[in-house]
């Protein structure tokens, strides 16, 4: 063999190497992708969570409307976020749709914060993300909605049932 030979040998196996390490890169970039989405994810959970706490623990109207007004806030700004684009990885992307939703089905449920939330529009960029968002999501708001009433139809209908009140 000689150094032509050699010399040849050796770029083949230069590339091989780079290729190997190519591939463990993207390999690595994808792992901590994923990492990053799942700690996004649990960042968005523990804030939802918090803010819903805080609303369901307030002692007082004033407390109430304060953490009413920073869930709207919240739910403003993720709104915001999704519609442009800022959440990334599947899981968080699906999971944060899927809040947004039944966030808004459970405000249009609760006629007692309609006025508040009234109140709150001040103009006409006031929660102007989370009503794209719900307007662009339309068709599943409309299905997860119905799942809901016929899920609560249902539970009254089995309670009803159970107690022989049927």
């Amino acid at each position: 063999m000689d150094l032509k030979d050699f010399v040849s040998v050796a770029q083949f196996f230069a590339a091989f190497c780079a290729a190997g390490g190519l591939v463990l890169t993207a390999l690595t970039v994808s792992r901590s992708r994923r990492t990053a989405d799942l700690q996004a994810l649990q960042k968005f959970s523990d804030d939802a969570n918090e803010r819903e706490a805080a609303l369901h623990n307030a002692g007082d109207d004033a407390s109430r409307h304060h953490a009413f007004n920073e869930l709207m806030n919240f739910l403003e700004l993720y709104a915001c976020a999704y519609n442009d684009g800022l959440i990334v990885g599947r899981a968080s992307t699906k999971m944060v749709r899927l809040k947004l939703i039944d966030s808004f089905i459970e405000l249009d449920a609760a006629k007692l914060w309609h006025p508040h939330i009234g109140k709150a529009v001040d103009r006409t960029t006031t929660f102007i993300e989370f009503a794209n968002f719900i307007a662009s999501n339309r068709p599943e708001v409309e299905r997860r909605k119905a799942e809901k009433m016929r899920a609560l139809t249902s539970g009254v209908r089995d309670a009803e049932m159970a107690h022989g009140e049927a």
